[in-house]
């Protein structure tokens, strides 16, 4: 049953907007004091967070569970466990093909954040982001700082909250793989991301919880006596925060992360193995019919509840709900119901919502998918809408129907938290637009 606790928080705004408008207020100074910024500002939020009750919460953690670890296994059997096979399915560029055919003693994947919408009756999930996941500190201090308001506070008597945070589960997991018994921890990204504070969230929260951590530019990593070194120290675990894509682009800069990398003088969480089972395409693998049989019965059904019908755009015949279609022109008519998507595009770039667009934009956006060799066509999922509060420039209140998108952490199957996305637009990403909230479990 789903909780009320969202009108509840919206009808405690309604009865003193004065007190709602400064808490608004209040919550902006805090992100910008407690470094919950994006780009050189707060991170672009709503005084209501999200909430969600303790089923659906059960259900959509569970299932994200399930959905990574079917999901790493399926990445390693898919083509017989022959792995250029797969690359070449999922259409990967030769510079990562380079770092993919290297085994790593690192785990594929032991993080990861996974794309979900909360649908009336069930939950449906659009992507799996393994490849350096953000918003694990964000998440956890923006639940600090919303649980600290009157109103979340004033919800104990109707809606009891429980907070469910990350970083203590991440601890403990970059923990696990280190070799040392006291490990020192790199977090390591460009110095250029808009996500910066996010990973000086997780340096000061990793050292408050003892663990031994320097914030660092794949560029200014050394090697040293056989050890990757960062300003001068020892690293035993590379919390790989960039991106391959990004981090590929400055190879010629960061010889030493590379080397560390191809000859195992640091673990690195995660390797870059996760792009496998993280790749847009490979849900493709999960969904299409030539490839049931690396699946039981049990996980094609728990498939095809949670993974909306994706394929690599090409011309072929498959199926599409049990009935034989020619790719090309069925997704060409079926405008309204897909989405046309990169397959190794983040942050929403590029992504076509056919209900968005008219159907000359739609052909255009075929045309492209096609030339590329690297785009898939996803079923649409629809979209939730849920009423927020918002505060105009003038201090003006309203109330607007907002999609809302809730992406449940995944770090090794520990219980771990969520961060919500929120968005006037069809393609949810903070990165293109959005604002994002913590996620409260009623």
């Amino acid at each position: 049953m789903r909780t009320n606790a969202a009108q509840h928080f919206n009808d405690a705004v309604r009865r003193d907007v004065p007190a709602a408008r400064a808490q608004w207020h209040s919550l902006l100074e805090s992100f910008a004091g407690r470094g919950i910024t994006f780009g050189g500002a707060p991170m672009p939020t709503f005084l209501r967070p999200q909430f969600v009750d303790r089923d659906t919460w059960t259900t959509l953690t569970t299932g994200a569970t399930q959905l990574i670890r079917l999901s790493k296994r399926v990445a390693r059997t898919a083509f017989d466990g022959r792995l250029e096979a797969l690359l070449d399915f999922l259409g990967a560029p030769e510079p990562q093909r380079r770092l993919l055919r290297l085994e790593p003693p690192g785990p594929d994947v032991a993080l990861s954040r996974v794309d979900g919408f909360l649908e009336k009756d069930r939950v449906r999930f659009i992507e799996i982001n393994s490849d350096a996941p953000a918003g694990f500190g964000y998440a956890d201090r923006m639940t600090e700082v919303f649980a600290r308001l009157p109103l979340v506070r004033g919800m104990a008597t109707t809606d009891p909250l429980l907070v469910v945070g990350s970083i203590e589960a991440l601890v403990t997991n970059l923990r696990s793989h280190a070799r040392a018994a006291q490990p020192r921890v790199a977090i390591v990204d460009l110095k250029t991301v808009r996500t910066r504070p996010d990973q000086e969230i997780l340096r000061e929260e990793f050292a408050r919880r003892g663990l031994d951590t320097v914030l660092a530019d794949p560029r200014e990593l050394e090697i040293a006596n056989g050890r990757l070194v960062a300003f001068g120290l020892p690293i035993d675990v590379v919390y790989r925060r960039t991106v391959i894509s990004e981090v590929l682009a400055i190879e010629k800069e960061a010889p030493a992360f590379f080397e560390a990398y191809s000859k195992g003088l640091a673990v690195f969480v995660n390797s870059f193995r996760c792009y496998l089972s993280e790749d847009k395409a490979f849900f493709a693998i999960l969904t299409d019919e030539r490839f049931a049989s690396l699946l039981s019965e049990g996980e094609r059904a728990f498939v095809a509840t949670y993974v909306p019908w994706t394929r690599k755009v090409e011309d072929r015949r498959t199926e599409w709900k049990g009935r034989s279609i020619e790719l090309l022109p069925w997704v060409e008519k079926q405008r309204e119901r897909l989405v046309l998507k990169p397959a190794h595009g983040y942050g929403g770039v590029n992504v076509v919502v056919g209900s968005s667009v008219d159907e000359r934009r739609w052909s255009e956006a075929i045309q492209t998918a096609q030339g590329s060799g690297g785009w898939i066509v996803q079923e649409r999922v629809e979209v939730p809408e849920e009423e927020f509060p918002i505060f105009g420039a003038d201090g003006s209140l309203a109330f607007e129907s907002l999609k809302v998108n809730t992406n449940p952490f995944y770090v090794g199957g520990a219980e771990v938290g969520a961060v919500t996305r929120i968005s006037r637009d069809p393609v949810i990403n903070v990165s293109a637009g959005g604002g994002s909230v913590p996620t409260f479990v009623v």
